[in-house]
């Protein structure tokens, strides 16, 4: 899953959870703020290695192309177990040395890392600023802003750096309540109603999608009017080859209590726009295995996700996991394996790694740790040679995470055995 790309899987992860519940850019920094974490994994497993130790964040690790460094987003601590909005984003050696603050600002987010380039966003409302630079931090430069509403921009890099598509939402004037009765009704102003009587109030959003050059030349409209209802958000994923775009819709009826997501293909252009799922609650989280000949997604409804996998056209669709609640998938380098997230139903403050086959076969646990219920995924990132997975480790109760690496041949390590539980 892209860096940017989960805010709709947190808002369904957040319903689904309850069930199973009951600034500007700045100098480079010269050093990384130390400290301990409650947890460190390492202790546990001499399979796993600990990256970095800081007191606030580290999260959403991606290797670089020739798999020896490490980027990450860091956040430091201001005391008491807070952490405010500045990031720095940063690079380490495999081994977490040589670490290394390459830029930082308020809301700064890792988009992509390239060959030579690393893109970045720093966010501010109502927009967001795109930047590239090279992966030693130098050479800095804005490429174009942004000017949209929170939650609504997603950009995403083409293959080749060269384009970037993002989306755009606007309200269409109209509102959805949400009964107590789960039926849902539809208004064409903003209602004042009992909040006793409901669950939610939404405004409708839709959006149009947007295709430009990388330096901000050429912002070509490729799709209008999309639906979006309530989530006001969209997967926006190029295929490996950089001829197909992959988007989401959601829908919703009076008669139907349920927000229907599902996934589309156009061409890059915009054209030959085709509906691929049909599965009457959820389809989230497309991805292209690394040869673009199939397409990895999650189905599901509130209490449970799956992994489904397609062909491009929506043909011979099947299901591979049948794990509760997965939140996260991951293809190898490679496409012969898919690592996953999910959630025990037995124990909703444990999460699993697995990795399996691409046909869905050879299911194996990879790690089994204690996590925050509000924590969506692990930000995982397979290295390029397929040998070892990163991911960032986010302990119940404690406000920091940090990087690890975990050896992706050895399986089975199962710590919550170790660990007290919140």
């Amino acid at each position: 899953m892209s860096s940017r790309n989960i805010i709709v899987t947190i808002l369904i992860i957040a319903l689904a959870l309850s069930v199973l519940l009951s600034g500007c850019l700045k100098p480079e920094a010269p050093t990384h703020e130390q400290g301990i974490s409650v947890v460190d994994l390492t202790n546990l497993s001499e399979n796993i290695k600990r990256l970095t130790i800081n007191p606030g964040p580290d999260e959403n690790p991606l290797w670089s192309v020739d798999g020896k460094r490490i980027f990450f987003e860091s956040r430091p601590d201001i005391g008491v177990g807070r952490y405010g909005p500045e990031c720095y984003i940063c690079v380490m050696d495999v081994d977490g040395s040589n670490l290394t603050r390459l830029a930082n600002g308020t809301y700064l987010f890792i988009t992509a890392v390239c060959t030579d380039k690393v893109f970045f966003q720093y966010e501010y409302y109502p927009g967001i600023d795109l930047w590239v630079m090279n992966t030693n931090g130098s050479n800095k430069k804005k490429l174009t802003s942004l000017n949209v509403a929170p939650l609504g921009y997603n950009p995403t890099i083409s293959p080749d750096g060269e384009k970037i598509c993002y989306f755009t939402p606007y309200g269409t004037g109209y509102y959805w309540v949400k009964w107590k009765d789960e039926t849902w009704t539809r208004f064409d102003y903003e209602p004042r109603v009992n909040r006793q009587n409901m669950d939610i109030l939404a405004k409708e959003t839709h959006a149009d999608i947007f295709v430009m050059d990388a330096n901000g030349g050429n912002n070509t409209k490729i799709a209008s009017d999309i639906d979006l209802t309530c989530s006001g958000y969209s997967d926006l994923i190029w295929s490996p080859n950089g001829k197909k775009i992959l988007f989401q819709t959601s829908t919703l009826s009076s008669n139907n209590p349920i927000e229907n997501f599902d996934i589309r293909i156009m061409d890059a252009d915009g054209g030959n726009k085709k509906r691929l799922t049909d599965y009457p609650e959820y389809d989230t989280s497309p991805e292209w295995s690394p040869d673009g000949k199939k397409i990895a997604y999650r189905s599901g409804n509130l209490s449970n996700f799956d992994i489904w996998i397609m062909n491009p056209d929506g043909s011979d669709k099947k299901q591979l996991t049948t794990e509760a609640l997965v939140t996260d998938l991951y293809w190898s380098p490679d496409g012969r394996k898919i690592a996953y997230i999910s959630w025990l139903t037995k124990d909703p403050k444990a999460k699993v790694i697995w990795i399996m086959d691409a046909d869905g076969s050879n299911k194996e646990v990879l790690l089994s740790v204690p996590c925050d219920p509000s924590r969506v995924g692990m930000g995982l990132a397979w290295s390029p040679d397929g040998s070892k997975i990163a991911f960032d480790y986010h302990m119940i109760d404690v406000v920091n995470s940090d990087i690890y690496v975990i050896d992706v041949q050895n399986r089975i390590i199962d710590i919550r055995k170790n660990v007290h539980f919140a």
